[in-house]
């Protein structure tokens, strides 16, 4: 159970950020689900692909949190505000500000609906495959792939590269600037 918390608490860390840009409300939601796995460890089944239950369980995990939230806050629950800002994402980001690249990159990122941020990470970032996608984000496979269709179209367009070149800098912006 340890390794398993070494081994993904950042990447889950990273995305309950981008869904409650809370960090304390973020590491509550994850210390949450730990504890969950941990009592029902016995009962949990088996799984070939660990990181994609983990982030699946930790957004259930922080909509619950938001849900329990906002019976106190009577603010409506809005899962659509998926946050995925470059610019203070990192220090090292923060130095690279500067690189016209990173700029462009975070701008065009800026303008897309949460939903395309959302996919174009979990589909890029977090290497998920569609069906986990649209399972996590409670859409069909073929709704999925239309989704990062028009948000890598909505990028391409922002940005003015050609599609080949525009997955090339999300591929490589994976460990540019989430690590």
């Amino acid at each position: 159970m340890k390794q398993i918390y070494l081994d993904h608490h950042k990447a889950l860390f990273q995305y309950g950020m981008r869904m409650l840009l809370d960090e304390e409300a973020c590491r509550d939601c994850i210390h949450n689900l730990f504890v969950k796995i941990w009592t029902n460890r016995k009962s949990l089944r088996y799984t070939d692909n660990i990181k994609y239950y983990l982030i699946s369980a930790l957004r259930n995990e922080i909509i619950n949190y938001k849900t329990k939230e906002n019976r106190y806050d009577h603010q409506p629950l809005n899962v659509e505000e998926f946050m995925l800002d470059f610019s203070v994402e990192s220090a090292y980001i923060r130095k690279e500000e500067a690189n016209e690249q990173t700029k462009k990159m975070a701008d065009a990122m800026n303008q897309l609906t949460a939903r395309q941020k959302e996919i174009i990470y979990l589909r890029f970032f977090e290497e998920l495959d569609y069906d986990q996608i649209a399972e996590m984000m409670d859409i069909t496979v073929k709704g999925a792939y239309k989704l990062s269709a028009r948000a890598i179209d909505a990028l391409k367009e922002i940005m003015q590269v050609d599609k080949v070149v525009l997955i090339g800098m999300l591929l490589s912006a994976k460990h540019q600037l989430w690590y």
